[in-house]
């Protein structure tokens, strides 16, 4: 064979080899014309980070506060004087938590936080009042508030601009814990020397109101942790007693109240549990998206509007209230009230078949208002004394679990339950006419109350959009607001003297008619691509942590009150009680959600208890025969709180949690006096609001492979130092100098409770 037989021997040079040739040019020719006709399947979208989620964080900032009050002190000073209100600052820091949904490029979410705050200032005024030949008097008042905690339940509304930032307005209830505090330095220099008083006390109270403010959030590489910068707004109204008493021939000295405001600017960062989703930054679809399955689930915003009627059946005997005789005959007798209330709502609602739960929390501002009846007292020839009470709602918010069924598609029919807050103005009007001139006084004093509500409601949505319209019904009980009290002197020889103060229960009944939108799966779908995978997805666990549930606890509990007060102030020896300690029973109710991720369930769950925890103090005797004891009572306990927790099996949950608490304590006085010939006894129960913060753990586990889940939980609930509190150093002879103790209260319970989960 010659060389260049050899060197065509190859494939092409058979005939089988040329027709293979062939083939593959027609194929490499015809490449482009075939691949336009062969399916390509296209890439899936990148995985873009979802904000959906329940989330942890902690954060820190600095504030500002105003509060607008205008109070006299010209009580020493020979030309009138007034402390114009106190501006504040300082830092704030604490904790957050919430849950985030998220439908395309809107995000919706409920975040609950509370801070530790020392926002603190003071403002006062001093003066010199001279005696012509007789002493010089120095004398300063000072006012001074200080914010020891803010916390607050809200609402957020969010864009997204990019993939990783979130820009969000937010707003909902707040609640602060303010000490304001009072001193007073005199000195008197006369001929023999001088003698000086310092006197220092301390009032914490509990005041509510509303929030709003913006912000902005950016994923920190990792779409878990979340950075952010927020700008808030409270609004607190008025915290101090107004007062107008017009005398003729006398100056007129008003005391106003004007508002408080706190401004908040604080970074925070948080971690969001949950996995990165594939989604797609802009949404596309080739098919039709099917219809959702759950049509009322979804988070919705809200308004609201509708008219209200209050009971508050309080009687007062003339004989005490304008310091009458044992036969002054009437009293002042409750209020009766109504009017308008108007304003938002926010929650989430889960849909199981025809079952529809929730969480909700709205606010309104409201004008429901009433008096009482007039008391006249006639006094000496000529003179007669007037009295007359009014009542006005301001506010009033919910926190409320709500429990529903659909007997149509389109309708929702629900009860619902929870705590209930007020802002209440009492206002008095004393009138004195005299020989000599009239005097006509009105104050006016904030309270915040809080309680339960429950009520009824229906729902309907409004044509195919998600637009729905309500109608609802709902109960506010706040218990007794007044002070109970009674008063008994015996002296032989003359008749006994008997009068007491009744306090009823405040109740308030309010229908009221509004519209929501909710975000719903309609909205979510048409934004979302369409999912492709290669296998079908793995069932879940017939057992999920996952879902709404209600359910019912009962326990026992213990209360430690280490306080410490002077019942004699202006002895010459102190005298102190004080120190409780209470114990007792507690049975109540809870509701909430959980979020499963992996073996870690996250959740918010909001509760109400009523209690028997009580307890008394040791009797206690002062230098003049006055004996004192003090008592407690908690009627309820409550809380908000956020939950964290991991399953070390399937059926068992081993959680902490933590968040804010709410007692509603009686605290009753007794006190006798018993002097020769005399004996003069007289008690009193008054109705008091504390709110702290509440931590725990507790294990909870399925009950068979049923859908109730048994709890056994430990809390321990802090409300900080409530009680008030004087500190006097006096070198005046039979002046006694002393300090009280504020202390601590606290409360542990134990309790056990079952729960119901629902299950889509």
């Amino acid at each position: 064979m010659s060389v260049a037989m050899q060197a065509g021997s190859g494939i092409g040079a058979t005939p089988l080899g040329r027709l293979f040739l062939a083939g593959t040019s027609l194929i490499v020719l015809a490449g482009p014309a075939l691949a336009a006709d062969l399916p390509v399947a296209k890439a899936p979208p990148p995985a873009v980070a979802s904000w959906a989620g329940f989330y942890l964080g902690v954060h820190g900032g600095y504030g500002w506060k105003q509060d607008n009050f205008s109070t006299p002190a010209n009580f020493e000073f020979t030309t009138d004087a007034q402390i114009n209100g106190v501006r504040s600052k300082g830092a704030v820091y604490g904790a957050q938590a919430g849950y985030n949904w998220q439908f395309g490029r809107v995000v919706t979410g409920l975040e609950i936080d509370f801070s530790a705050a020392d926002i603190n200032g003071t403002n006062g005024v001093s003066g010199t009042f001279v005696v012509p030949g007789a002493a010089t008097i120095l004398s300063s008042d000072t006012l001074g508030e200080n914010v020891r905690y803010l916390s607050s339940a809200r609402a957020r509304l969010g864009w997204l601009p990019t993939d990783n930032v979130l820009l969000y307005g937010t707003a909902g209830l707040a609640w602060e814990r303010l000490d304001r505090t009072e001193g007073e330095t005199i000195s008197i220099t006369q001929a023999g020397g001088t003698s000086s008083e310092v006197f220092f006390s301390r009032t914490p109270t509990d005041k509510f109101g509303w929030v709003a403010g913006v912000g902005a959030e950016v994923m920190l590489g990792s779409p878990n942790w979340i950075g952010r910068l927020e700008y808030l707004h409270y609004d607190l109204g008025q915290v101090a007693t107004a007062s107008s008493p017009i005398a003729t021939g006398s100056p007129t000295v008003i005391t106003t109240a004007g508002s408080q405001t706190i401004d908040v600017v604080r970074a925070g960062l948080s971690y969001k549990f949950g996995e990165p989703v594939a989604m797609a930054s802009v949404a596309y679809a080739k098919a039709p998206v099917a219809p959702s399955s759950s049509p009322w689930a979804g988070f919705y915003l809200g308004g609201h509007g509708g008219y209200g009627w209050a009971n508050d059946p309080t009687s007062l005997p003339l004989s005490v209230v304008l310091f009458g005789s044992a036969t002054t005959p009437g009293s002042v007798d409750g209020t009766k009230s109504q009017g308008w209330a108007i304003g938002g709502q926010f929650g989430h609602n889960w849909q199981y078949n025809r079952v529809v739960t929730g969480l909700e929390i709205d606010l309104s501002a409201a004008d429901i208002k009433g008096n009482t009846n007039t008391g006249v007292v006639a006094g000496t020839p000529g003179s007669t004394f007037t009295v007359s009470l009014d009542e006005k709602v301001k506010y009033l918010g919910t926190m409320r679990g709500r429990l529903g069924w659909l007997p149509t598609d389109n309708v929702l029919l629900y009860g619902t339950a929870g705590l209930a807050w007020e802002r209440l103005e009492r206002g008095e009007n004393d009138l004195t006419v005299q020989p000599a001139g009239t005097t006509n006084s009105r104050f006016v004093e904030p309270f915040d109350r809080f309680g339960w509500v429950a009520g009824v409601g229906g729902e309907m949505k409004l044509g195919s959009s998600n637009w729905i319209g309500r109608l609802e019904y709902l109960h506010y009980d706040f218990g007794r607001i007044n002070t109970d009290a009674s008063l008994t002197v015996v002296q032989p020889g003359t008749p006994t003297f008997t009068a007491a103060f009744t306090a009823g229960r405040q109740t308030i009944d309010l229908v009221r008619a509004g519209v929501s939108y909710k975000f719903g799966p309609e909205f979510a779908a048409a934004a979302a691509p369409v999912m492709v995978t290669k296998a079908p997805r793995m069932a879940p666990p017939l057992q999920s942590w996952a879902g709404f549930y209600i359910g019912a606890h009962g326990g026992y509990g213990w209360k430690d009150n280490d306080f410490s007060t002077n019942f004699t102030s202006f002895g010459p020896v102190a005298a102190f009680d004080g120190g409780i300690k209470s114990e007792g029973w507690l049975v109540g109710g809870h509701a909430g959600y959980n979020w499963q991720y992996t073996s870690v369930v996250a959740g918010l769950e909001i509760d109400s208890s009523a209690t028997g925890i009580k307890g008394s103090s040791v009797p206690a005797t002062s230098q003049n025969s006055l004996t004192e004891t003090l008592s407690d009572n908690v009627k309820y306990l409550g809380t908000a709180r956020g939950r964290l927790g991991w399953t070390p099996a399937g059926n068992w949950l081993l959680y902490g949690t933590g968040g804010l608490g709410w007692e509603r304590v009686h605290r009753s006085s007794a006190d006798v006096t018993a002097l020769p010939g005399n004996t003069t006894i007289a008690t009193s129960e008054t109705p008091l609001d504390h709110f702290g913060w509440v931590a725990g753990f507790g294990v909870e586990s399925f009950i068979g492979s049923s859908n109730w889940i048994a709890r056994l939980e430990y809390l321990h609930y802090d409300f900080g130092t409530v009680e008030s509190t004087t500190t006097q150093a006096s070198n005046v002879v039979g002046t006694a100098s002393f300090s009280d103790k504020g202390g601590r209260q606290t409360i542990d319970t134990v309790r056990a409770g079952v729960s119901y989960k629902f299950t889509p």
